[in-house]
Parts: structure tokens; sequence; C-alpha cells
């Protein structure tokens, strides 16, 4: 493994780090963070706050470390962390609750200086999100992510929140030989019918039935409130909530002998077959490094396409 591990303490001294005994990362379509778990050999050094992890010269995470171990065992000195990348602040943070007006997400972004983190710039603006107590700031750029296009924010390897598709390039191509084809399921969350009361609590005004739930004989009523999110569009609401509980759907998985430098968003070739990646798991230890994708079909991701096709 070309690995390489760069640990800031607290003072900001520099540490790196290239012999990796193994490694786990996770990337996901609908987290507001990615994660990494490491165990590297080191000399004698401060516990880190801050790594940067590298796969052959290519940043795969840089965020704050959540847990951090440097411990001497049998003789051998050794780094055990775990890492969020710094776009968890997304999780963390909260936004004043009321109504924002003409919200970007620029306005969205600026609200706090977020050390680290980037976003795609120059969107339009939606005409307002309402924002309840406690609201973290990714269920309010969720929000005005949906009203702008339909869409569910994601971040890319970088500490890059995206609202919108990456921009058009020739796909990822998988090498042949893999090591695993499957497909998968996830109806767990799913809704069959949304019912929403009127602004004057008048249960029944508003309903919507899912389709992929109907298709699958799932019976799943949700009773809400109304949602003042969506106070001019009440309709939206209900599609809002049948979208969030298709997330995941289905799925095919794609693992390989490598990496191959995709990230989440990314058009991949795979065994002759086109998708956008919504899952990237990669790992890594003395016999070498696996990389596993995931191809959701569900309302935010892979919408054109078919598991089936």
């Amino acid at each position: 493994m070309n690995c390489t591990c760069i640990c800031y303490d607290i003072h900001g001294t520099e540490t790196v780090l290239t012999e990796c005994i193994r490694f786990s990362l996770l990337r996901e379509r609908y987290l507001p963070f990615s994660s990494l778990s490491l165990t590297v050999r080191c000399g004698e050094m401060e516990t880190p706050v801050r790594i940067r992890f590298l796969l052959d010269g290519r940043t795969l995470m840089d965020g704050t470390v959540h847990r951090a171990d440097v411990s001497l065992r049998g003789g051998l000195r050794t780094l055990t962390a775990t890492v969020r990348s710094f776009t968890a602040a997304l999780a963390k943070n909260q936004l004043e609750p009321g109504v924002h007006y003409d919200v970007t997400l620029d306005s969205l972004m600026q609200t706090y200086a977020l050390p680290h983190v980037t976003y795609q710039t120059g969107m339009a603006a939606v005409g307002y999100i309402y924002v309840k107590e406690h609201t973290p700031m990714w269920s309010a750029v969720s929000a005005y992510n949906f009203k702008l296009c339909g869409g569910f924010p994601y971040v890319r390897a970088d500490n890059l929140l995206c609202v919108m598709p990456q921009p058009e390039r020739d796909p990822v191509v998988l090498p042949d030989g893999l090591i695993l084809r499957g497909e998968q399921c996830s109806s767990g969350a799913i809704v069959s019918r949304v019912v929403m009361a009127s602004f004057d609590g008048e249960y029944g005004r508003y309903a919507a039935d899912n389709p992929e739930a109907a298709a699958r004989e799932i019976v799943s009523v949700r009773q809400m409130a109304f949602d003042m999110q969506f106070i001019y569009d009440p309709e939206d609401a209900l599609r809002y909530q049948i979208a969030l509980s298709n997330r995941r759907l289905s799925a095919e998985t794609a693992a390989y002998s490598g990496y191959c430098g995709e990230d989440i968003g990314d058009a991949v070739t795979a065994g002759g077959k086109n998708a956008f990646v919504g899952k990237i798991v990669i790992r890594g230890d003395s016999k070498g490094i696996v990389t596993e994708d995931t191809f959701y079909y569900d309302s935010f991701c892979n919408r054109a396409l078919s598991a089936t096709s």
C-alpha cells in the first residue's frame, strides 16, 4: 500500500507516517461526512487532532480525529484512530430558527466559517426555507436542494459539498475480473402513503401514495402535521417525504482489487454498465486494497436508470 498519513497535533506540528498497517474508509451519498479508521506505525508523537490520509498521492480523507490512541505493544508503537471529514460540521451546527428568505447555498454556508469545507458556488436562490429549532445545517441544505432542483446534497473526498451533479466527463472504468457483483434492496424506511394536515390542523387535506411501496405490497402510512417548509407548495412536502423514504431502495455493488479514484457522484463503468456512485468503501491491509462501489437506484440517485436494465 502506498499510503501517507499526515497528522497534525494541537500545536499544528505535522508528522508524516507512511507505514500503514490497515485502514477502512466509508463515504456515502446520504451522509454529511465520511469516516476513516486506521492503524499505522509511528514513533513518539503527540496525539493528533487532524489527519489527512492519502493513497497514491490522492487525498481520501481530511478531517478531525474522533478518537485516537498512540500505544506501544511488543516493541511496536502504533497510532490507531478514527477520523471524520470536516463536513461533519454540517451535522453539528444549527441555524437560527425561523423563515430565511432568498436562500442560496452561499448564504447558508456563509453562516459559519467551517474550516476546510468548500461548496459549489453560484447556485440559484430559492424563495425561502423554514428552519425549526435545533435543525442542523445539513437538514437546511437538504431542504434547499430539494426546492432548487428536486435533489439531495452529497459530499466528496475533498470536503466539497455538492447540490448539483458533477460536470459531465468520461466515466471511471473499473478493471475486469470484479471480485464481487451483487444486487441489494432496502425497503425498511419506505412509506406507502403520506397524509398531511392543512395549515389549520385539519388532517386528510393533503395525501400522496408511493408507487414504489405499492409495487412491493408494503403498507406504511405516515401522518404528519402541516410542514411549514412547504407552506406555498404543500404537495411538495408529500413528495419530499416519499423521496426521503425511497433512499437506498435498490442498489448494485461492484468490488475490485485496488482503487481507481472514483468519488461520490462520479459516473462509473463496471462490467459494461454505467451508473453514478452512491457509496464507496475502501479497505487496505497487508493483502492489498479492495474497493467496493455501491450504485443506488432511488428518487435522488440514478433516477433515469433501472437496477434491472
